[in-house]
């Protein structure tokens, strides 16, 4: 059967627009909106500290940051459409929770509880739309795909965030919560647009001797599990695969800086509180949304490589432009959204780039293997950044910002001319031959 090709071979009969990638993937980044945004301003205003906010940020990250560990369950399991229905009805039943529990003190372990589950459903949401649209991309098109999907992520947390907290200030939380869990319920629909992704391949050892006392649906299940790691040894073995887990170390496209663009930047060209929250809220959100599809866009029309180091260059412009322009309101404006876009740019090159590495069967894993290493150097450089600025000042740690990038790109060079992975085809070779025609669409 077709569904049980190694990889999972899939012809290209549907033409799924990229957009398509963008409602999919909206839930994934609105919850994060909601609960950092609305949630953190509502219980603000019922007196809760800064304290209580944050912890309850780092409860709804906590399961991104594991989940590359349970992401063979997405891949080997049931079908990504399955998992994605599933995965977000449960994601809207914690938010229409949030809507019936009061929000007070003595209710805040029923809060973190919703809000854990909340963050564990979407993690699955993510891993099915990537199994998805790794197996239903055309490769000139997993750019844009690319591109729309971060801007997804993006513009959610926006909506999720922006929206919410609108709807919480002018008619009241209770809608608030069920408006949100209604637009992001009806994202699912747009599974009518996209094919299934076909099932993973069962690895070979499942069919041992050392097998045949399973029964035959735990044999199968043992045997795609396996494929998962095959799959995911195999990457790491391959030349993209070598490329890849070095790129993830490096400061390209790190973006650390706009984590700190509200401190002492801030101060020195004199941004009021006002600007500050208008470019590091809803104007951000746009910004880098629009930087998503650009680096899409540019992820196909330059190549995956040379567009993700394009968005480290375009980045580090961008910091060199803000440490030599005059110290006003109107220059940190315009930076600070241009920095917002830049890291946008990176994130749709990013994983354009990913895309092109993990091929198809275990996509998810493979996914979200190298989305967790590359969240390291976000993490150091915005600690280096963090450092540069209250050593040296705000301009030297632009500068140093800028420096990271160029430093980046030229190591990223150096391992090109040494594992050369353009001697190496693609995960999976496709055929150049004209697609099928299209299908009709059927039901989820």
């Amino acid at each position: 059967m077709s569904t049980e090709q190694p990889g999972g071979d899939h012809p290209y009969t549907w033409k799924v627009h990229p957009y398509t990638w963008f409602v999919l993937n909206l839930p994934f980044g609105a919850t994060s909106g909601f609960v950092s945004v609305m949630l953190g301003f509502i219980l603000h205003k019922q007196g809760m500290s800064d304290a209580v906010v944050a912890s309850l940020v780092a409860l709804n990250l906590l399961p991104h940051t594991w989940k590359v560990f349970w992401a063979p369950i997405a891949d080997s399991t049931m079908t990504r459409k399955r998992w994605y229905i599933l995965a977000n009805v449960t994601s809207c039943l914690t938010i229409l929770g949030l809507a019936f529990v009061p929000i007070t003190k003595g209710n805040l372990g029923i809060i973190e509880w919703l809000v854990f589950l909340n963050s564990l459903a979407i993690t699955f949401v993510g891993m099915s739309v990537e199994g998805l649209m790794a197996h239903a991309t055309p490769p000139d098109q997993r750019g844009r795909a690319a591109g729309m999907f971060q801007a997804g992520n993006v513009g959610g947390a926006g909506f999720g965030g922006g929206l919410g907290l609108y709807l919480a200030e002018n008619i009241s939380t209770q809608v608030a919560f069920i408006v949100i869990a209604a637009v992001l319920f009806a994202c699912q629909f747009a599974l009518r647009l996209v094919p299934e992704a076909p099932k993973l391949a069962i690895a070979k050892e499942a069919h041992s001797d050392g097998t045949a006392a399973m029964p035959r649906g735990l044999r199968h299940a043992f045997g795609r599990f396996l494929e998962v790691f095959k799959e995911l040894w195999s990457m790491v073995y391959s030349r993209r695969g070598v490329v890849a887990l070095i790129l993830c170390f490096l400061p390209i496209g790190s973006a650390a800086a706009q984590g700190i663009f509200s401190g002492q930047i801030a101060t020195d060209w004199g941004a009021s509180a006002e600007l500050v929250a208008t470019t590091s809220g809803l104007a951000a959100g746009v910004a880098a949304t629009f930087g998503c599809i650009f680096g899409g866009w540019l992820s196909d029309k330059a190549g995956r490589r040379l567009a993700y180091m394009i968005g480290g260059a375009i980045l580090a412009v961008i910091a060199i432009g803000m440490a030599v322009s005059p110290k006003n309101p109107t220059t940190y404006g315009i930076f600070n959204l241009a920095y917002q876009a830049g890291g946008g740019i990176a994130y749709g090159t990013f994983t354009g780039f990913v895309l092109d590495v993990i091929g198809k069967g275990a996509a998810a894993t493979k996914y979200n293997m190298l989305a967790s290493l590359s969240n390291i150097p976000i993490l150091y450089m915005t600690k280096v950044d963090g450092w540069l600025s209250t050593a040296y000042g705000p301009v030297k740690m632009l500068f140093g910002d800028a420096g990271s990038e160029i430093a980046g790109i030229l190591v990223f060079l150096l391992v090109l001319v040494i594992v050369r992975p353009g001697k190496e085809k693609l995960p999976i070779e496709e055929a150049a031959a004209e697609p099928a025609p299209l299908p009709e669409a059927k039901a989820v």
